[in-house]
């Protein structure tokens, strides 16, 4: 199950978005709401969420200032931006934070359903990649450190005849 939170000014938009999806049949559980980026960076430091939709246009401090103040904190949520604005200015910066979908108002549960389906798959797909390179750096470090003890083992088990010979002529000469 991924976390979601759902940040817009206009709460029958939040209510609306929160209501109308079936968030477990996706694998998502919505952990909060926010009306303004404030509230919003607040409650994500404090929850985590995995997934992030925000309206861009709010009042205090807009999506994408939000946005790009959470990633700094939590590098790995992904966002989704919401907007009434077609307006390249704020899709380039919402590029420019890696956001994951730029979606328009009025936007259809059909819609978002999609999304959070793909999403759901992406996620999965980053969460399997993480989990392969924990287990394959443990094995390697597992591996490693056998094969310092095995070298440290044999180093006072057995002294290396080069030290030996070198350490006899120093002796008689």
């Amino acid at each position: 199950m991924y976390n979601v939170m759902l940040v817009d000014d206009e709460e029958e938009v939040r209510l609306a978005i929160e209501k109308k999806i079936n968030w477990e049949e996706l694998g998502f559980k919505v952990v909060g709401t926010a009306e303004n980026g404030y509230e919003a960076l607040d409650m994500a430091l404090e929850r985590r969420p995995d997934v992030v939709m925000t309206d861009i246009n709010m009042p205090f401090m807009n999506g994408l200032e939000f946005s790009k103040q959470l990633k700094a904190e939590l590098p790995a949520t992904k966002f989704i931006i919401l907007s009434g604005y077609d307006e390249f200015e704020y899709a380039k910066e919402a590029i420019e934070l890696a956001v994951v979908e730029y979606v328009l108002k009025p936007v259809n549960s059909d819609e978002l359903y999609q999304l959070f389906s793909r999403l759901k798959v992406r996620l999965d797909d980053e969460e399997e990649q993480r989990r392969n390179l924990e287990n394959l750096e443990k094995y390697y470090q597992e591996t490693f450190s056998q094969f310092k003890d095995i070298n440290t083992h044999d180093l006072v088990e057995k002294p290396r005849p080069i030290f030996q010979s070198t350490l006899m002529n120093v002796i008689y000469r």
